[in-house]
């Protein structure tokens, strides 16, 4: 395989890489979704004209014209209140790198391209966190280390073609001089070249001590997501918006309390907004708007006592969208964040949130493994509350009534706990397993003039989890029991090998919080209710995402590994994986040496342990003896060869020529030779500069040393195969060596201008 070939083809692709990674995320932006492919086109296009010969190459003075005129571009397409901008900066450095990619290329104009490609790679890990952009930048990493081998030869063969200035301007491709080069030797070098970068670099990431505090963070920039359904006032039916899209919400590693991995039965409901107003036409509304007054930061928690509780942690790391609202586990028992904006509890209904809705957000929850526990720090609902926990139209609350009584008549009505518990589970049951409703994502309306929960109640019945969540809270309400909705995720896509869990947008789930009273510390019991058929959604939540869902198993663990390994390789990760256990093992270390020094001590304490002179003449003597004796026969061993290393080092470099293969010898020999008349090598020169050099030397002089002037490159050839390809000379080459040299001593000795 030609070299310059491959290295040229090497660029390209990772230069292409690079745009892939900046350009990868924006999924909104047509640009972005065109620049990749248009990288490539325009690589293949150079590889095939310009690369092939350099009259097909731009002028210089047309393409500063043209970088002049990307600036244009450039203010085009970014605004002074454009938050996009470092996106845009980097659209700027794929313009300049098309325009160098059509130019006649130096060594110069390589290290301007690979600059620009590392720009690109800088921008795109900042700007882009989705699930394939730690792997972009693994292949990344790949190529750039390749492509710097190869451009050291290529550096190589530029001086090698100093002398062939003619062939050059005709723009014909020269000789390559290392055909054969992609041999198994050349590739093991490589691969062990890469091996021991990625080593070193990975060792230097996680050795790095990290701040206190710090982990991945998203600025005002970012491409923030917005997730519809979980907004103030949500109409019903938006919610099925986003139940087809197969986007990464969040990720989750959920542990135990001493931070075990644990999979959790089921799928979890990771609680979200909760709406609390109905209005007709289908709108449900938050019941307060959040203020300094409504917020509450829950301390940590202590799980002692003599009946210790079962917790679940969850770790999780939200992907950037336009939302202030968080999700977890109910109920929540600690809630923290690493990021100075630590998040809040509402008390008036539950719900966490941050502060600010820029980007993404990393945070850990604690929640009871008890899902019908009381919400600590939730107070009970007022008077006012209640009101709007039972409010609806009252027409619509009168037909409702219809259908909810006759579904409970049978059951207690004496107004306790588990009669009100028991009632609605009865309406949830109706909706879930009575096989009269089904799951569908169609939003189809058969009596437009009906409201849209009694439309479905009564004509379709058939809709999403948002329809049969608003039909139940509007059947509780119709017989005095007060209910909320509550939009979140439910379950997940679960990764056996990373032992976390993916919350997509198909996930959104809406379900129901009834309540009935007060336990005994005054804390207000909500129970959970969830009328969607468990069967239908499931089948509907696994058709979405397609092809993808083949191999996706494989894509969450590199996006594990981006998410939490990478971006969210904090200080307290970096403690807990790597200093930790450290410690622990410099400890257990240290405590058995100390065990076997003590053992040491009293075994020689034993051992030369003599009551008189006699005593020493005993097996135990002898033994004593010979161990003394060994140890100073050991010493002086170690004194001889440390005091020879430091006499070799005292009288410098000896010849080694016994231990040097032909090939050096040759080499030795042409240089001694050379020497004789004032030709020797500086040390800025290669050996194959020194080469041409004396190459040139020999053809000024007569024509019998002019027939010889090549055998310092033939003789420098061999020594490069030698010394760094570690190639044996066969024997034919070496006799061929030998008398060229011979002829050149023969014709420098017979020299008359000597």
């Amino acid at each position: 395989m030609n070299s310059i070939l491959s290295y040229r083809a090497s660029f390209y692709l990772m230069l292409t890489v690079a745009a892939t990674i900046l350009c990868g995320e924006a999924t909104d932006s047509r640009l972005d979704s065109y620049l990749p492919v248009g990288v490539a086109a325009a690589g293949v296009l150079a590889f095939f004209t310009v690369d092939q010969s350099r009259r097909w190459g731009l002028p210089r003075t047309v393409a500063n014209i043209l970088a002049v005129g990307t600036l244009g571009l450039f203010f085009l397409e970014s605004r002074p209140d454009d938050a996009q901008a470092i996106r845009c900066l980097g659209h700027w450095m794929i313009y300049l790198q098309l325009i160098k990619y059509f130019l006649p290329k130096t060594a110069e104009d390589d290290w301007f391209l690979f600059l620009l490609g590392l720009t690109q790679v800088l921008i795109g890990s900042v700007i882009n966190q989705g699930d394939m952009v730690g792997a972009w930048l693994f292949v990344w990493a790949i190529l750039a280390v390749w492509v710097l081998g190869l451009f050291f030869l290529q550096r190589e063969i530029r001086r090698f073609r100093m002398d062939t200035e003619a062939g050059a301007a005709s723009g014909q491709s020269a000789q390559d001089p290392y055909r054969g080069l992609f041999d198994v030797p050349f590739a093991g070098t490589t691969l062990r070249a890469l091996a021991l970068t990625l080593v070193l670099g990975g060792l230097v990431f996680l050795l790095l001590p990290r701040q206190v505090g710090a982990t991945r963070s998203w600025s005002s920039g970012t491409m923030a997501r917005h997730l519809t359904g979980f907004d103030e006032e949500v109409k019903l039916g938006q919610l099925g918006e986003i139940l087809e899209n197969d986007s990464v919400v969040m990720s989750v590693e959920i542990t135990d309390e001493n931070r075990t991995p644990m999979h959790l039965p089921g799928e979890p409901l990771f609680r979200g907004v909760t709406l609390s107003q109905y209005e007709k036409g289908g709108r449900w509304r938050r019941q307060v708007q959040r203020s300094l007054q409504t917020i509450v930061s829950l301390p940590p928690f202590r799980n002692t006592g003599p009946r210790k509780r079962a917790v679940i942690r969850q770790i999780i790391k939200l992907e950037p969208n336009d939302s202030t609202t968080l999700f977890a586990i109910r109920p929540i028992l600690e809630l923290s964040a690493t990021s100075r904006l630590a998040p809040f509890l509402n008390p008036l209904d539950g719900t966490i949130f941050r502060p600010e809705s820029r980007g993404g957000y990393d945070f850990e929850v604690l929640s009871d493994a008890s899902s019908q526990a009381p919400q600590k720090n939730e107070i009970p609902p007022s008077s006012d509350r209640m009101k709007i926990l039972l409010g609806m139209p009252e027409t619509l609350k009168a037909r409702f009534r219809k259908i909810a009584l006759p579904l409970v008549q049978h059951l207690p009505d004496e107004g306790t706990g588990e009669a009100v518990t028991a009632r609605a589970r009865a309406l949830e049951s109706h909706l879930r397993d009575s096989g009269k409703f089904g799951y569908t994502l169609e939003m189809n309306v058969n009596d437009p003039q009906l409201d849209p929960v009694e439309d479905f109640l009564v004509n379709r019945k058939k809709g999403h989890c948002e329809y049969f969540a608003s039909a139940l809270a509007l059947l509780l309400r119709s017989i005095d029991i007060p209910a909320r909705m509550v939009n979140g995720f439910k379950g997940g896509d679960w990764n056996n090998l990373t032992q976390s869990m993916n919350v997509r947008q198909k996930h959104a789930h809406s379900w129901v919080e009834a309540y009935v009273g007060q336990d005994s510390d005054g804390s207000p019991l909500w129970i959970t209710l969830d009328a969607t058929p468990v069967m239908d959604r499931d089948e509907s939540v696994a058709q979405v995402g397609g092809v993808s869902t083949k191999i996706r198993p494989l894509t969450d663990m590199i996006r594990y590994v981006w998410v939490f390994y990478i971006l969210g390789y904090d200080a307290s990760r970096q403690n807990r994986l790597l200093y930790t256990p450290i410690k622990e093992t410099i400890r257990d270390v240290r405590r058995g040496y100390a065990m076997l020094w003590s053992w040491t001590k009293r075994g020689f304490a034993h051992l030369f342990n003599f009551q008189s002179i006699d005593a020493f003449i005993s097996i135990k003597g002898f033994f004593v003896s010979f161990i003394v004796l060994s140890l100073l026969a050991l010493i002086v061993r170690l004194a001889i060869s440390v005091g020879n290393r430091l006499l070799h080092w005292w009288r410098g470099p000896t010849d080694d020529s016994a231990g040097l293969t032909a090939g050096i010898l040759f080499y030795r020999r042409l240089a001694q030779m050379l020497a004789d008349y004032d030709l020797e090598r500086t040390p800025a020169e290669t050996q194959h500069e020194f080469a041409l050099r004396a190459s040139r030397f020999l053809t000024g002089q007569p024509v019998q040393i002019q027939a010889v002037a090549e055998v310092p490159q033939k003789i420098v050839e061999a020594f490069y195969r030698v010394r760094f390809g570690h190639r044996d000379l066969d024997p034919d080459t070496l006799k061929e060596l030998e008398e060229n040299l011979d002829l050149l001593q023969t014709r420098l000795n017979t020299n008359p201008d000597q």
